[in-house]
């Protein structure tokens, strides 16, 4: 790269964050003290709809809840997920905070949180920041070429120099002026963190591509091989804050958990937080369109939330029968990625996972699974689905307030160690042997599984 290549990323850099902090200063300007009243939600109670600068009209919670997604992805800018019929792809107009700001109005806690982390990208483009390993107190290098970085707060308390390697993050050795590599073992190489998920074995996958016979049951879905060209999506709503409803503490353990395995199993999640029931049907019908699923093998659709009997509750769902009820009904995942709504997934693979309750009533081991019987007049409607749900009908699901819920947990733990060698379906079934043992009072089930095939995930490969 030349120096007039760097210049011009400099440039491009330089822009993108003096327009960034652009943004924030003139929001906060335009900050009044009616706007700083309270938590209360200042638009209707029910859903209300946005109109885009693109002209595409969206759900707001679904709207701020892709601004939180793309900054989770250290984006600063929306992207507007709607499919444009005409160009057959995203229409991915862009969209500012300042932009965001003048159509919706957030709340404070909703303007504290993207604020917060809209400063936090600005402060890591401008700023290099690391934890000392000494003191654990925060350094800045200020020479980003020189991995030679010294603490001031341990050269105090130590009462001598106390450098450290801003590479291998420890402290450094070797000559203080050698700012390419310390003397530390293992210096420039990435540290290999241990990886629960166990990779399967070329030799594994390549004996089950050969069994194929007569017999259905050893027929499997064709896999794409790990590379650039394989684009696999995975779609996460996890409802956390709800308006009526008791928040689901210990969510965000299940959110990292399962956002960890999708990711080791080859997919780019899409991670959407505090839906409506609108949010979550407008999430379920852009995510059907996206163009990456033509160059993808297969899909993961996981949602997490209260529920009951109808559906899955969205944020402004309530128990108070007076009250308009907020449920997305699960009937809608199905229509929205079935044969006729979503072409790109045709013959696929789409797996559903759903934490949610299904009713009040506890359950018992002695509760049978509820698999609903298949209707053949319909199966080319909908074809090559894989639900698993975690609670029978009309029972509760229960969620650890500091570990998050037994249901993904379980999941998790049972991918990491058998998706090496076991098919999705074996794979739900141990989900459901675990519970039956360790979990008596719940019980998973599956539901409308229309799988006419094996289906490998073949982690690593």
């Amino acid at each position: 790269m030349t120096e007039e290549d760097n210049w011009d990323e400099d440039l491009e850099e330089d822009a993108a964050i003096a327009n960034l902090v652009h943004q924030l200063n003139i929001h906060k300007q335009h900050i009044g003290k009616s706007d700083r009243n309270s938590e209360v939600r200042p638009l209707n109670e029910r859903v209300d709809f946005v109109a885009l600068p693109c002209g595409h009209r969206m759900p707001t919670d679904y709207v701020v809840a892709w601004f939180k997604c793309y900054l989770k992805q250290k984006k600063t800018e929306f992207s507007c997920p709607r499919f444009n019929e005409v160009h057959g792809k995203s229409c991915g107009q862009k969209l500012s905070y300042q932009e965001l700001c003048q159509l919706i109005p957030l709340t404070d806690k909703q303007r504290e949180f993207l604020e917060e982390n809209l400063a936090a990208l600005v402060a890591r483009r401008l700023f290099d920041f690391k934890a000392c390993p000494g003191c654990q107190s925060h350094v800045e290098r200020r020479d980003r070429s020189n991995l030679c970085v010294n603490c001031i707060i341990c050269t105090a308390n130590l009462k001598r120099n106390y450098y450290f390697c801003w590479s291998c993050h420890r402290e450094w050795k070797g000559p203080a002026n050698n700012s390419v590599q310390c003397g530390n073992t293992g210096c420039g190489q990435r540290a290999r963190t241990s990886d629960p998920l166990i990779a399967c074995k070329p030799e594994f996958k390549m004996k089950m591509l050969r069994e194929k016979g007569d017999d259905v049951s050893y027929v499997i879905y064709p896999i794409k091989d790990k590379s650039n060209d394989r684009k696999r999506l995975a779609l996460l709503i996890n409802n956390v804050e709800f308006k009526n409803l008791e928040d689901r503490t210990g969510a965000d353990k299940d959110e990292l958990s399962m956002e960890v395995l999708l990711k080791g199993l080859g997919y780019t999640v899409i991670t959407l937080r505090d839906l409506s029931a609108q949010g979550m049907l407008s999430a379920m019908r852009d995510f059907a369109q996206r163009e990456e699923h033509t160059e993808s093998d297969s899909c993961f659709v996981v949602l997490m939330s209260h529920g009951d009997a109808s559906g899955i509750s969205g944020v402004f769902d309530s128990f108070d029968s007076e009250d308009e009820e907020d449920i997305f009904p699960t009937d809608e995942i199905f229509n929205c990625l079935n044969t006729p709504n979503c072409a790109g997934l045709r013959d696929k693979p789409k797996i559903i996972l759903i934490q949610a309750c299904r009713g009040d009533k506890e359950g018992s081991v002695d509760v049978p699974d509820a698999v609903p019987r298949r209707n053949r007049g319909k199966e080319h409607r909908e074809k090559d689905f894989c639900c698993l749900r975690s609670c029978t009908p009309d029972t509760v699901s229960y969620r650890n307030q500091e570990s998050g819920s037994h249901f993904i947990q379980d999941i998790v733990e049972i991918f990491n160690q058998h998706a090496h060698q076991d098919h999705i379906e074996k794979l739900f079934r141990k989900v459901l042997k675990k519970f039956k043992i360790m979990h008596p009072d719940q019980m998973p089930c599956k539901e409308r599984t229309t799988l006419s095939k094996r289906f490998f995930l073949f982690p690593g490969l």
